[in-house]
């Protein structure tokens, strides 16, 4: 039927708006400033949770961050991508998580690093499928019945790579995902 070709093209639109998004991601500069990771988690969970209530959907999110003896160091990075890049990890845990899971978002500090670990009680993801995830167009094989295009991680991947950090994923099948961006910190002097 015609809705169904029109469904599809907009779809097929919207691939292709993502991934012209992510071959330039690889090649534009990127605009650096200091960014507060703990202030944009908390920025891309209230995005989440509103589209999931817009949805008549709800999710447990619980953030922890430190504040003693002092909060996270900012990182130093383009905001809007880093947002990106968190909300991408965060509507990922919502989308593969029953009403019932509990989604962690924390935040640590190391050695020059920031990370901030998006960890839920999901689906998760069987081993064999763990590291192709990160991979353009690359969907976990049960993900069926989940919308997405496979872009999601890819585009996660390359905004912590133009930022100098890393992505991690740990998953266990049935029992639920965690992954972790580190970023280099911002040092005060």
């Amino acid at each position: 039927s015609w809705s169904i070709v029109t469904a599809q093209s907009l779809r097929m639109s919207r691939l292709l708006t993502d991934l012209r998004k992510l071959s330039e991601l690889e090649t534009s500069p990127i605009d650096i400033e200091d960014v507060d990771l703990e202030e944009t988690a908390r920025d891309a969970v209230d995005a989440v949770a509103q589209e999931l209530a817009a949805r008549g959907e709800s999710r447990s999110f619980s953030l922890s961050f430190p504040e003693a003896p002092w909060p996270l160091s900012h990182v130093a990075g383009d905001a809007d991508l880093l947002y990106s890049a968190v909300y991408n990890l965060v509507s990922n845990a919502a989308k593969y998580s029953g009403a019932e899971s509990v989604i962690e978002i924390r935040g640590s500090e190391g050695q020059g690093t920031v990370t901030v670990e998006v960890a839920d009680t999901g689906i998760g993801i069987p081993a064999e499928d763990v590291g192709a995830v990160w991979d353009e167009l690359s969907r976990a094989s049960n993900s069926g019945g989940h919308p997405g295009n496979g872009l999601g991680l890819a585009l996660v991947a390359t905004i912590v790579a133009r930022h100098g950090g890393t992505a991690q994923m740990s998953s266990r099948l049935g029992v639920g995902t965690s992954v972790s961006v580190t970023l280099p910190s911002v040092h005060s002097a």
